[in-house]
Formats: structure tokens, sequence, C-alpha cells
């Protein structure tokens, strides 16, 4: 699966290629993630407790410039999301969640110059699941446990494929991008357990482009 995962995202990636205009661009920043349950009665318990996750999002970015005004962009990324919740005074815990995602989206210049611009954008986005980790920090031992995620449990049944939409906004000097987004998932960890979350991320950080 994840081999057929990476070979779809190459087939996305390689007609991007064939224009003339590329900007090619290394991404980095924070993902601050608030996952939900999809079971609506676990999740009223949970929200009071609920707490942004922060998390790392980095990877690869190419833009391509349709005209003045509209482009295109496609993403390659390693993105961590998941659950947090503090439970006073009980135990802190951290649900982690770690993707390749792609997401794909179309740009509109609100301002644009010689040197900078003003775009915003909205598109969507698939994912796969990679591994992830459930730790637990005790508050009156101040023990802590963590458990890598087991795909192969028989007693949980995983969905590892994940997409969903985004929206955002990018504000560029030169060669420096500044953007902000909001994802939005789709898709639960599990189709059958009522444990089972869906991801509503908010992320921000810088694009640098290395290729114009």
């Amino acid at each position: 699966m994840t081999k057929l995962f990476f070979l779809i995202s190459l087939c996305l990636f390689l007609p991007f290629w064939s224009f003339s205009q590329n900007y090619l661009k290394i991404k980095a920043g924070m993902n601050l993630s608030k996952a939900v349950y999809l079971n609506s009665d676990k999740d009223a318990l949970i929200k009071p407790f609920r707490q942004l996750k922060p998390g790392i999002i980095a990877g690869i970015a190419l833009q391509q410039s349709v005209n003045k005004i509209l482009s295109v962009q496609a993403e390659f990324l390693y993105s961590q999301k998941g659950l947090k919740t503090e439970q006073i005074p009980f135990a802190i815990t951290t649900n982690t969640m770690n993707y390749i995602e792609i997401p794909i989206s179309g740009h509109y210049s609100l301002i644009k110059t010689r040197h900078s611009y003003f775009n915003i954008y909205i598109g969507g986005f698939g994912a796969y699941w990679l591994n992830g980790k459930y730790k637990r920090e005790d508050y009156y031992t101040g023990e802590i446990s963590s458990e890598k995620v087991d795909f192969h449990n028989p007693d949980y049944t995983y969905s590892r494929i994940d997409a969903g939409i985004l929206a955002g906004a990018i504000y560029n000097i030169n060669k420096i991008d500044f953007f902000l987004r909001y994802t939005h998932s789709m898709i639960g960890s599990s189709e059958l357990n009522a444990d089972a979350l869906r991801n509503n991320v908010f992320s921000f950080g810088i694009n640098y482009i290395i290729l114009k």
C-alpha cells in the first residue's frame, strides 16, 4: 500500500515539471492539531480537556502559474497530526499520527508586485498514515508510558488513507513565502471503532523558493 501511494504521488507531480514556469519550494512549519472523535458522545466528554497538539510539517512544493493571477500548487509533505488532552490532576495524553500528505490547491493573487504577492487558495489533499504513538504522562507519579500504533492489532481496524479539504493564504517577499492554512479531514482513523479520530489542523510556516 505504501509503494502504491508513492507511485500515485509521483504521477501527480510529473505534469508540473512539463511546464516552463515552475517554482520549486522547500516547506517547513508547524501544525496545531485538534483531532475530534467520530463518536459524538465520546467527543463531548473529551472536549473540555482537548488542547492544540503541536507537530511539524515539512516537504516540497511545486507551483505552476496559469496566468498573472492564477496558479496551481502541488505539495509532498511529512505532517504530524493527532490529539492532546490534559486532565488535571490526572494525566496528559498525546496521540501522535504521522502522515505523508499530498495537497493540491488553486491560488488566486489578490495583490502582486515585482517582488511580492498575496495569495489566497483552496484545494484538497490525500494522505497516508505512516505510523504513530500514544503517550501518557501521569501527574501523580511522573511516570511516562509510550506505545506505538500497531496496525496489525486484531482488535482494531485502521483506516490509513485520509483525504479532505484545505484553505489558506500566502504572503511572499522575494524568495520567501509565509503561509497559513487550515486542513479539514473527511475520513476517520477507523470505520468501525468508537475511538476513531478525524484530524483538523492549523498550519503555519515558510516556503523557500529554490528554483524559479
